[in-house]
Protein backbone atom coordinates (compact mmCIF):
# COMPACT_ATOMS: atom_id res chain seq x y z
CA UNK A 1 0.00 0.00 0.00
CA UNK A 2 1.30 3.59 -1.13
CA UNK A 3 2.56 5.45 2.04
CA UNK A 4 0.83 8.86 1.10
CA UNK A 5 1.77 9.86 5.37
CA UNK A 6 5.42 9.86 4.94
CA UNK A 7 5.29 11.78 1.69
CA UNK A 8 3.84 14.42 3.47
CA UNK A 9 6.06 14.51 6.34
CA UNK A 10 9.30 14.61 3.69
CA UNK A 11 7.59 17.44 2.19
CA UNK A 12 7.04 19.48 5.48
CA UNK A 13 10.67 18.27 6.64
CA UNK A 14 11.81 20.92 3.40
CA UNK A 15 9.65 23.92 3.88
CA UNK A 16 11.47 24.33 6.79
CA UNK A 17 14.95 23.78 5.44
CA UNK A 18 13.92 26.80 3.06
CA UNK A 19 12.16 29.07 6.03
CA UNK A 20 15.49 28.90 8.35
CA UNK A 21 17.74 30.41 5.68
CA UNK A 22 15.40 33.00 4.78
CA UNK A 23 14.94 33.92 8.26
CA UNK A 24 18.80 34.08 8.86
CA UNK A 25 19.40 36.28 5.33
CA UNK A 26 17.14 39.06 6.49
CA UNK A 27 19.05 40.57 8.49
CA UNK A 28 22.03 40.88 5.90
CA UNK A 29 19.25 42.61 3.26
CA UNK A 30 18.29 44.90 5.96
CA UNK A 31 22.06 45.82 6.24
CA UNK A 32 22.67 45.98 2.81
CA UNK A 33 19.71 48.23 2.08
CA UNK A 34 21.15 50.43 5.20
CA UNK A 35 24.44 50.76 3.71
CA UNK A 36 22.85 51.83 -0.04
CA UNK A 37 21.06 54.28 2.01
CA UNK A 38 24.27 55.50 4.21
CA UNK A 39 26.63 55.45 0.52
CA UNK A 40 23.91 57.20 -0.84
CA UNK A 41 23.75 60.30 1.71
CA UNK A 42 28.01 60.18 1.53
CA UNK A 43 27.78 60.64 -2.36
CA UNK A 44 25.14 63.25 -2.47
CA UNK A 45 27.24 65.40 0.15
CA UNK A 46 30.03 65.10 -2.15
CA UNK A 47 28.33 66.05 -4.87
CA UNK A 48 26.29 69.17 -3.10
CA UNK A 49 29.87 70.22 -1.69
CA UNK A 50 31.75 70.28 -5.45
CA UNK A 51 28.42 72.32 -6.95
CA UNK A 52 28.79 74.88 -4.12
CA UNK A 53 32.63 75.34 -4.91
CA UNK A 54 32.20 75.21 -8.73
CA UNK A 55 29.76 77.77 -8.43
CA UNK A 56 31.20 80.29 -5.98
CA UNK A 57 34.39 80.16 -7.66
CA UNK A 58 33.01 80.23 -11.16
CA UNK A 59 30.52 83.38 -9.61
CA UNK A 60 33.70 85.43 -8.02
CA UNK A 61 35.93 84.93 -10.81
CA UNK A 62 33.40 85.69 -13.40
CA UNK A 63 32.80 89.39 -11.14
CA UNK A 64 36.91 89.68 -12.14
CA UNK A 65 36.28 88.41 -15.62
CA UNK A 66 33.80 91.07 -16.28
CA UNK A 67 35.38 94.53 -14.58
CA UNK A 68 38.76 93.81 -16.86
CA UNK A 69 36.62 93.99 -20.09
CA UNK A 70 35.21 96.35 -18.92
CA UNK A 71 38.22 98.53 -18.84
CA UNK A 72 39.48 96.60 -21.84
CA UNK A 73 36.29 98.55 -23.44
CA UNK A 74 37.29 102.01 -21.94
CA UNK A 75 40.41 101.98 -22.72
CA UNK A 76 40.40 102.39 -26.32
CA UNK A 77 37.52 100.43 -27.99
CA UNK A 78 34.52 102.86 -26.56
CA UNK A 79 36.15 105.70 -27.07
CA UNK A 80 36.78 104.85 -30.72
CA UNK A 81 33.46 103.99 -31.39
CA UNK A 82 32.20 106.89 -30.21
CA UNK A 83 34.11 109.30 -32.20
CA UNK A 84 33.70 107.29 -34.96
CA UNK A 85 30.28 109.31 -35.42
CA UNK A 86 32.60 111.96 -37.09
CA UNK A 87 33.89 109.53 -39.83
CA UNK A 88 31.68 110.79 -42.51
CA UNK A 89 31.65 114.62 -41.59
CA UNK A 90 34.58 115.81 -43.83
CA UNK A 91 36.57 119.59 -43.58
CA UNK A 92 37.87 120.78 -46.89
CA UNK A 93 41.26 121.56 -47.75
CA UNK A 94 42.62 125.06 -48.07
CA UNK A 95 43.83 126.01 -51.73
CA UNK A 96 47.50 125.73 -50.14
CA UNK A 97 47.14 122.12 -49.20
CA UNK A 98 45.48 121.28 -52.23
CA UNK A 99 48.98 122.68 -54.09
CA UNK A 100 50.80 120.63 -51.94
CA UNK A 101 48.99 117.73 -53.38
CA UNK A 102 46.74 116.92 -49.43
CA UNK A 103 43.53 115.33 -49.99
CA UNK A 104 40.52 117.46 -50.73
CA UNK A 105 39.12 116.42 -47.38
CA UNK A 106 39.93 114.97 -44.30
CA UNK A 107 36.77 113.57 -41.85
CA UNK A 108 36.74 115.52 -38.22
CA UNK A 109 37.66 111.99 -36.79
CA UNK A 110 40.57 112.48 -37.85
CA UNK A 111 41.73 115.86 -36.95
CA UNK A 112 41.46 114.02 -32.99
CA UNK A 113 43.10 110.87 -34.22
CA UNK A 114 46.39 112.87 -36.61
CA UNK A 115 46.22 114.58 -32.78
CA UNK A 116 46.53 111.72 -30.18
CA UNK A 117 43.60 112.16 -29.20
CA UNK A 118 41.98 109.00 -29.81
CA UNK A 119 43.59 105.32 -30.43
CA UNK A 120 42.60 103.50 -33.39
CA UNK A 121 41.82 100.02 -33.98
CA UNK A 122 44.23 98.45 -36.60
CA UNK A 123 44.76 97.51 -39.06
CA UNK A 124 44.26 100.94 -40.92
CA UNK A 125 46.38 103.31 -39.22
CA UNK A 126 46.77 106.37 -41.89
CA UNK A 127 43.24 107.15 -41.14
CA UNK A 128 42.55 105.19 -38.19
CA UNK A 129 38.98 104.57 -39.69
CA UNK A 130 38.09 100.73 -39.88
CA UNK A 131 35.27 98.34 -39.84
CA UNK A 132 34.55 96.33 -36.49
CA UNK A 133 37.26 93.54 -35.85
CA UNK A 134 35.81 89.92 -36.37
CA UNK A 135 34.35 88.54 -33.55
CA UNK A 136 37.00 85.89 -33.48
CA UNK A 137 39.79 88.28 -33.39
CA UNK A 138 42.28 87.88 -30.64
CA UNK A 139 44.25 91.25 -31.48
CA UNK A 140 42.36 94.45 -32.36
CA UNK A 141 45.55 96.24 -32.49
CA UNK A 142 43.86 99.12 -30.85
CA UNK A 143 46.77 102.23 -31.33
CA UNK A 144 47.36 105.78 -31.20
CA UNK A 145 48.70 107.35 -34.54
CA UNK A 146 52.33 105.68 -35.03
CA UNK A 147 53.32 108.86 -37.18
CA UNK A 148 53.46 110.76 -34.13
CA UNK A 149 57.19 111.13 -33.45
CA UNK A 150 58.36 114.48 -32.65
CA UNK A 151 57.34 116.25 -29.22
CA UNK A 152 56.83 120.23 -28.93
CA UNK A 153 53.89 122.22 -28.28
CA UNK A 154 52.25 121.04 -30.96
CA UNK A 155 52.65 117.74 -31.20
CA UNK A 156 52.74 114.98 -28.21
CA UNK A 157 53.88 111.25 -29.10
CA UNK A 158 51.88 108.20 -27.07
CA UNK A 159 55.05 106.12 -27.26
CA UNK A 160 55.54 106.64 -23.59
CA UNK A 161 51.81 106.02 -22.69
CA UNK A 162 51.67 102.53 -25.07
CA UNK A 163 53.59 100.63 -21.93
CA UNK A 164 52.69 98.44 -19.08
CA UNK A 165 53.44 101.05 -16.87
CA UNK A 166 52.55 104.59 -18.92
CA UNK A 167 54.81 107.87 -18.59
CA UNK A 168 52.06 110.50 -17.16
CA UNK A 169 53.04 114.37 -18.44
CA UNK A 170 54.54 116.50 -16.20
CA UNK A 171 52.20 119.01 -14.31
CA UNK A 172 52.75 122.05 -16.41
CA UNK A 173 53.01 119.97 -19.64
CA UNK A 174 50.39 121.00 -21.97
CA UNK A 175 49.15 117.67 -24.36
CA UNK A 176 47.46 118.38 -27.70
CA UNK A 177 44.75 116.30 -28.70
CA UNK A 178 44.08 117.78 -32.27
CA UNK A 179 46.45 117.80 -35.22
CA UNK A 180 47.22 121.50 -35.53
CA UNK A 181 48.38 120.33 -39.28
CA UNK A 182 45.33 119.70 -40.45
CA UNK A 183 43.46 122.55 -38.45
CA UNK A 184 45.98 124.78 -40.54
CA UNK A 185 45.52 123.23 -43.75
CA UNK A 186 41.67 122.68 -43.59
CA UNK A 187 38.64 124.39 -43.43
CA UNK A 188 36.59 124.35 -40.40
CA UNK A 189 33.08 125.65 -41.46
CA UNK A 190 32.29 128.10 -38.07
CA UNK A 191 33.28 128.37 -34.88
CA UNK A 192 30.13 127.00 -33.69
CA UNK A 193 30.74 123.52 -35.13
CA UNK A 194 34.33 123.68 -33.55
CA UNK A 195 32.98 124.30 -30.18
CA UNK A 196 30.46 121.17 -30.90
CA UNK A 197 32.85 119.04 -31.59
CA UNK A 198 35.16 119.81 -28.83
CA UNK A 199 32.05 119.55 -26.39
CA UNK A 200 31.02 116.12 -27.34
CA UNK A 201 35.10 115.05 -26.86
CA UNK A 202 35.23 116.19 -24.02
CA UNK A 203 31.75 114.66 -22.76
CA UNK A 204 32.83 111.27 -24.26
CA UNK A 205 35.76 111.37 -22.44
CA UNK A 206 33.84 112.54 -18.98
CA UNK A 207 31.02 109.96 -19.82
CA UNK A 208 33.90 106.87 -19.98
CA UNK A 209 35.91 108.11 -16.81
CA UNK A 210 32.27 108.09 -15.13
CA UNK A 211 32.12 104.48 -15.94
CA UNK A 212 35.33 102.91 -14.97
CA UNK A 213 34.52 105.08 -11.67
CA UNK A 214 31.56 102.79 -11.23
CA UNK A 215 33.10 99.62 -12.83
CA UNK A 216 35.68 100.21 -10.14
CA UNK A 217 33.73 100.64 -7.13
CA UNK A 218 31.47 97.88 -7.99
CA UNK A 219 34.02 95.16 -8.43
CA UNK A 220 35.99 96.51 -5.09
CA UNK A 221 32.50 95.65 -3.02
CA UNK A 222 32.00 92.66 -4.81
CA UNK A 223 35.31 91.32 -4.57
CA UNK A 224 36.35 92.29 -0.96
CA UNK A 225 36.71 89.28 1.50
CA UNK A 226 35.33 87.01 -1.34
CA UNK A 227 32.26 87.87 -0.09
CA UNK A 228 30.56 86.40 -3.22
CA UNK A 229 32.31 83.48 -2.76
CA UNK A 230 31.39 82.56 0.45
CA UNK A 231 27.69 84.30 -0.07
CA UNK A 232 26.95 81.76 -2.98
CA UNK A 233 29.16 78.52 -1.24
CA UNK A 234 26.38 79.31 1.80
CA UNK A 235 23.03 79.56 -0.72
CA UNK A 236 24.06 75.60 -1.88
CA UNK A 237 24.89 74.22 0.90
CA UNK A 238 23.10 73.24 4.36
CA UNK A 239 25.54 72.20 6.78
CA UNK A 240 27.42 75.68 8.04
CA UNK A 241 26.45 79.25 9.24
CA UNK A 242 27.25 81.79 7.35
CA UNK A 243 30.19 83.08 8.62
CA UNK A 244 31.93 79.82 8.80
CA UNK A 245 31.11 78.49 4.75
CA UNK A 246 34.32 78.29 2.73
CA UNK A 247 36.67 79.44 4.88
CA UNK A 248 38.94 77.47 3.77
CA UNK A 249 39.33 77.84 0.03
CA UNK A 250 38.13 81.59 0.37
CA UNK A 251 41.33 82.51 2.12
CA UNK A 252 43.00 81.70 -0.76
CA UNK A 253 41.27 82.37 -3.29
CA UNK A 254 40.90 86.56 -1.47
CA UNK A 255 44.81 86.72 -2.35
CA UNK A 256 43.86 87.00 -6.12
CA UNK A 257 41.24 89.02 -6.48
CA UNK A 258 42.55 92.62 -5.65
CA UNK A 259 43.24 93.39 -8.97
CA UNK A 260 44.20 97.29 -9.02
CA UNK A 261 43.92 99.69 -12.06
CA UNK A 262 45.40 103.18 -11.95
CA UNK A 263 43.60 105.58 -14.10
CA UNK A 264 45.29 107.97 -16.46
CA UNK A 265 44.30 111.04 -16.71
CA UNK A 266 44.62 114.66 -18.56
CA UNK A 267 44.84 118.16 -16.76
CA UNK A 268 46.23 120.59 -19.63
CA UNK A 269 44.54 120.02 -22.44
CA UNK A 270 45.51 121.67 -26.12
CA UNK A 271 43.04 121.92 -29.18
CA UNK A 272 43.37 123.73 -32.22
CA UNK A 273 41.15 125.83 -34.25
CA UNK A 274 41.83 128.15 -37.33
CA UNK A 275 40.81 131.71 -38.02
CA UNK A 276 38.10 130.61 -40.88
CA UNK A 277 36.36 129.56 -37.48
CA UNK A 278 36.08 133.07 -36.61
CA UNK A 279 36.25 135.57 -39.73
CA UNK A 280 35.34 132.94 -42.94
CA UNK A 281 39.14 133.29 -44.05
CA UNK A 282 41.77 131.44 -43.45
CA UNK A 283 44.94 132.67 -41.53
CA UNK A 284 46.40 129.32 -39.98
CA UNK A 285 46.12 127.85 -36.38
CA UNK A 286 45.72 128.91 -32.95
CA UNK A 287 45.78 127.25 -29.74
CA UNK A 288 42.81 127.11 -27.50
CA UNK A 289 44.13 125.61 -24.18
CA UNK A 290 41.60 124.06 -21.82
CA UNK A 291 42.15 123.22 -18.08
CA UNK A 292 40.31 120.75 -16.86
CA UNK A 293 39.97 120.87 -12.96
CA UNK A 294 39.36 124.55 -13.06
CA UNK A 295 36.63 124.59 -15.97
CA UNK A 296 34.91 121.09 -14.92
CA UNK A 297 36.26 120.28 -11.30
CA UNK A 298 37.68 116.97 -12.94
CA UNK A 299 40.56 115.62 -15.19
CA UNK A 300 39.89 113.99 -18.14
CA UNK A 301 40.23 109.82 -18.15
CA UNK A 302 42.13 108.51 -21.32
CA UNK A 303 43.00 104.76 -19.93
CA UNK A 304 43.51 102.82 -17.04
CA UNK A 305 45.88 99.85 -16.31
CA UNK A 306 47.10 97.75 -14.11
CA UNK A 307 49.65 97.78 -11.14
CA UNK A 308 52.40 95.59 -10.96
CA UNK A 309 51.18 93.62 -8.37
CA UNK A 310 47.79 92.80 -10.45
CA UNK A 311 49.49 91.95 -13.23
CA UNK A 312 51.38 89.15 -10.96
CA UNK A 313 48.09 87.98 -9.61
CA UNK A 314 47.07 87.79 -13.21
CA UNK A 315 49.58 85.60 -14.51
CA UNK A 316 48.92 83.29 -11.58
CA UNK A 317 45.14 83.55 -12.88
CA UNK A 318 46.27 82.60 -16.15
CA UNK A 319 48.11 79.45 -14.49
CA UNK A 320 45.31 78.29 -12.26
CA UNK A 321 44.30 78.45 -8.85
CA UNK A 322 43.36 75.77 -6.94
CA UNK A 323 40.64 75.45 -3.93
CA UNK A 324 40.32 72.93 -1.72
CA UNK A 325 37.32 72.61 0.75
CA UNK A 326 36.80 70.33 3.93
CA UNK A 327 33.17 69.60 4.44
CA UNK A 328 31.56 67.75 6.99
CA UNK A 329 29.65 64.60 6.72
CA UNK A 330 25.90 63.94 7.98
CA UNK A 331 25.93 61.47 10.88
CA UNK A 332 25.68 57.69 10.08
CA UNK A 333 23.31 54.84 11.67
CA UNK A 334 27.32 52.91 12.35
CA UNK A 335 28.16 55.28 14.17
CA UNK A 336 31.56 55.86 12.33
CA UNK A 337 33.11 59.05 12.43
CA UNK A 338 34.03 58.92 8.69
CA UNK A 339 35.56 62.80 8.90
CA UNK A 340 38.34 61.51 11.01
CA UNK A 341 39.05 58.54 8.86
CA UNK A 342 38.78 60.04 5.06
CA UNK A 343 39.23 63.76 5.68
CA UNK A 344 36.84 64.71 3.15
CA UNK A 345 37.37 67.16 0.90
CA UNK A 346 36.47 69.45 -2.34
CA UNK A 347 38.73 70.81 -5.26
CA UNK A 348 38.78 72.77 -8.26
CA UNK A 349 41.54 74.56 -10.81
CA UNK A 350 39.40 78.37 -12.20
CA UNK A 351 41.62 80.17 -14.46
CA UNK A 352 40.68 83.72 -15.80
CA UNK A 353 42.57 83.74 -18.80
CA UNK A 354 42.94 86.48 -22.43
CA UNK A 355 44.13 86.00 -25.38
CA UNK A 356 47.90 87.23 -24.45
CA UNK A 357 50.65 85.32 -22.92
CA UNK A 358 51.23 87.55 -20.11
CA UNK A 359 47.60 87.12 -19.26
CA UNK A 360 47.02 90.99 -19.71
CA UNK A 361 44.51 92.53 -22.04
CA UNK A 362 44.19 95.63 -20.36
CA UNK A 363 46.91 97.97 -21.31
CA UNK A 364 48.76 98.19 -23.41
CA UNK A 365 46.95 96.09 -25.52
CA UNK A 366 43.10 96.30 -23.95
CA UNK A 367 41.01 93.55 -25.52
CA UNK A 368 37.78 93.11 -23.93
CA UNK A 369 37.69 88.86 -23.93
CA UNK A 370 38.43 87.45 -20.68
CA UNK A 371 37.05 83.93 -19.63
CA UNK A 372 36.45 82.10 -16.90
CA UNK A 373 37.24 77.76 -17.40
CA UNK A 374 37.13 75.23 -14.23
CA UNK A 375 39.10 72.41 -13.87
CA UNK A 376 39.05 69.69 -11.43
Amino acid sequence: MFNWQRIKHKLQEKKAQILLPSVLLAPIFILVIYLLFETAKVSMAKVREQFALDNAAYTQVSAASTYLNALGMVNGPLPYRVMLYYKDQKVNATDEAKRQGRPAQVSVFELFYHGGGIPAIGPNYETGINPPPKAESTDWGLRYDPAITTKDENHYPRTDWEKESPKEPSSGEWVPVMSRDLVENYYIPGVDFAKNVIQYYLEMFLYVGSTYDSQTYVYKQNSKNAVMFRSVYYLNVSNCKRSDCARQSAAKLRNYLPLNSQPFYLNNVRFFLSDSSRSGAHYGAYNLDFNMEENVKSKMFQFAYLDPGSRTRLRQFGRGIVLKQNYTLPKNHFNINLEQKYKPYVRTTVKLQCPRANNNCVWPNPLPKYNVTLAP
